[in-house]
C-alpha cells in the first residue's frame, strides 16, 4: 500500500507523531546540557508548573466539563500521573549518568518491548509481532539496546560520568523510564477514549510528578548550587517550548494511532539525539556508540513500517 492511500486519522497520527520525536530529541539533548549544571528538580517543576497551571485555567474558562470527565475516569488519570511522575524522575536521573543519545535509546527502546509486554499481560491495546518485519524490527531494536548497555558499562562510550555501578544505575534508570513512559501512553489512550480532551489529559497528568518536583527540591536532592536568575528563566522557557510542546503533540498523535506504533516511533529519535549532540560537540562519540545506534535505527525503521501499514489496512 502506497503511503498516499493512508487514512486521514494515520495521517493525523503520524504526523503528530513525528512532530512530537523531533522535539523529544532536541529537548533531550537540551536537558542532558542544561542539567548539568541546574537542578532537575527545579527546573522541571517550573517548566510543568507553568505549563499545568495555564492549560487548567484555560479549560477552566473555556471547557469545564472536562473536569467532571476527569472525576469519572480518576483511576486511569491516577495510573497516568503515577507512569508520568516515574518514568520522568528515572529519565532525568538516567540522562545526568549516561551518554544522553544511550539514555534516550534505552528509554526509547524499552517503550515499544513494554507495550508488548503489557500487551501480553492484557494491559492496553491486544499486540502481536505477527509478521516477518515486526519480529526482524524488534530483534534489532533488543540487540542495539544490549550493545549500548554492554559498551555503557565497558567504558567504551563517550560520556561516562563513574564506574561500574553508576553506569549500571544509569541504564537500569533509562529502562525503567522507556517502560513507565509505555505504560503512560497505555492510560493516556485510555483517558483519551474516556473523552477526555488531548489537552485536559496533557493538563491532569503531571500532579504527582509537580508534587516529587517540589519535594525533592526542597531537600535539595539534585543542588549543585546557585544559579543565576537570568540563565533560570532562560532554560524554563526553552523548557516550555521543547519540553512542553512534543508532550501535547504525543497526546495528540495518541488519539489517532495504536501505543504500540507510537513507541515504535518514539524509538526512532535517539539518532537525531546522536546527530544533535555531534552538532552540539559536548559529548565525543566512540564508534561502538555508532554501531549500536545504526543497529537500534534501522530495526526501529522496519518496525515502524511494518506498523503504519498494518494499521491502514484495518
Amino acid at each position: 500500500m502506497s503511503i498516499y492511500q493512508l487514512k486521514q486519522p494515520i495521517w493525523i497520527g503520524l504526523i503528530w507523531s513525528f512532530l512530537y520525536i523531533g522535539l523529544e530529541s532536541t529537548q533531550s539533548v537540551f536537558f542532558g546540557s542544561a542539567l548539568q549544571s541546574l537542578d532537575s528538580f527545579l527546573l522541571s517543576l517550573l517548566v510543568f508548573g507553568v505549563t499545568t497551571t495555564l492549560l487548567s485555567a484555560g479549560i477552566f474558562s473555556f471547557n469545564r466539563q472536562q473536569f467532571s470527565h476527569a472525576q469519572q475516569c480518576l483511576i486511569p488519570l491516577i495510573a497516568c500521573n503515577l507512569s508520568t511522575a516515574t518514568g520522568w524522575v528515572l529519565y532525568l536521573i538516567a540522562i545526568q549518568l549516561i551518554e544522553p543519545a544511550v539514555a534516550f535509546t534505552v528509554s526509547s527502546a524499552a517503550m515499544p518491548i513494554a507495550a508488548i509486554v503489557f500487551a501480553h499481560f492484557s494491559i492496553g491495546e491486544p499486540e502481536h509481532l505477527d509478521t516477518v518485519s515486526k519480529r526482524f524490527g524488534m530483534v534489532m531494536i533488543i540487540f542495539g539496546m544490549l550493545f549500548l548497555g554492554l559498551t555503557i558499562l565497558a567504558g567504551y562510550s563517550g560520556f561516562v560520568r563513574g564506574g561500574f555501578a553508576v553506569e549500571l544505575g544509569g541504564l537500569l534508570c533509562a529502562i525503567g523510564s522507556g517502560a513507565a513512559f509505555s505504560l503512560m501512553l497505555v492510560y493516556c489512550r485510555a483517558l483519551d477514549n474516556a473523552g477526555l480532551s488531548p489537552t485536559a489529559v496533557f493538563a491532569f497528568r503531571f500532579f504527582a510528578y509537580l508534587v516529587i518536583a517540589f519535594a525533592g527540591w526542597l531537600l535539595q536532592l539534585d543542588y549543585k548550587g546557585p544559579v543565576e536568575s537570568n540563565d533560570l528563566i532562560r532554560a524554563v522557557l526553552i523548557g516550555l517550548i521543547i519540553m512542553a510542546v512534543p508532550l501535547f503533540a504525543m497526546q495528540k498523535a495518541i488519539a489517532s494511532v495504536s501505543v504500540f506504533l507510537l513507541s515504535s516511533i518514539t524509538a526512532l529519535g535517539p539518532f537525531l539525539v546522536f546527530g544533535f549532540q555531534l552538532l552540539e560537540g559536548r559529548v565525543e562519540y566512540s564508534l561502538y556508540t555508532l554501531i549500536g545506534l545504526l543497529t537500534y535505527s534501522l530495526g526501529a525503521m522496519i518496525t515502524v513500517l511494518s506498523l503504519i501499514r498494518h494499521e491502514s489496512e484495518n
